[in-house]
């Protein structure tokens, strides 16, 4: 089965998005294997090796129990699921943590292209990225995550063996 390697740093910082607010973001974020250099959601890089960085849609709004649980920290591996049946978008695809239970779903927009890949038997899998919050104390209120055309990902720290 292949593995998806995936060099990475771990940061928590305050994020500011450009409606205003502000958001602590803690995880890892994709780099530059060679330089280190930070990847940004849509770089080349990244989509060269199939890779897709997408949020947990719906996970603060209907999931909450499952997105303030020990299951979605940061590097822990997610389950994909298809959801023919769903009645708002026929390409659904669930994102379950462990045990712990359904945590949201794949954005539409990365549901669309995935489904059929998955529907074809094509083996993808996931992990957290990150989680934000308010601040470091407060509840998290989203995640990131990590989406890959392999059996499992490997978050491998820039500079850590």
């Amino acid at each position: 089965m292949r593995v998806a390697d995936v060099a990475v740093q771990y940061e928590e910082r305050y994020w500011y998005p450009d409606d205003g607010s502000i958001v602590w973001v803690a995880g890892y974020t994709p780099v530059d294997p060679a330089r280190g250099r930070y990847l940004a959601r849509y770089a080349p890089e990244l989509h060269a090796r199939g890779l897709v960085v997408a949020g947990v849609a719906g996970a603060a709004r209907f999931h909450d129990d499952v997105l303030q649980s020990a299951a979605v920290a940061p590097g822990a591996p997610l389950e994909l699921r298809r959801d023919p049946g769903n009645e708002h978008d026929p390409n659904a695809i669930a994102v379950f943590a462990g045990g712990a239970g359904q945590v949201g779903f794949v954005p539409r927009e990365v549901a669309a292209s995935l489904a059929p890949q998955l529907d074809a038997g094509r083996v993808w899998s996931a992990v957290v990225l990150r989680e934000r919050r308010a601040s470091p104390r407060d509840p998290r209120s989203g995640l990131t995550m990590l989406l890959a055309p392999a059996a499992s990902i490997e978050l491998r720290e820039r500079g850590r063996r």
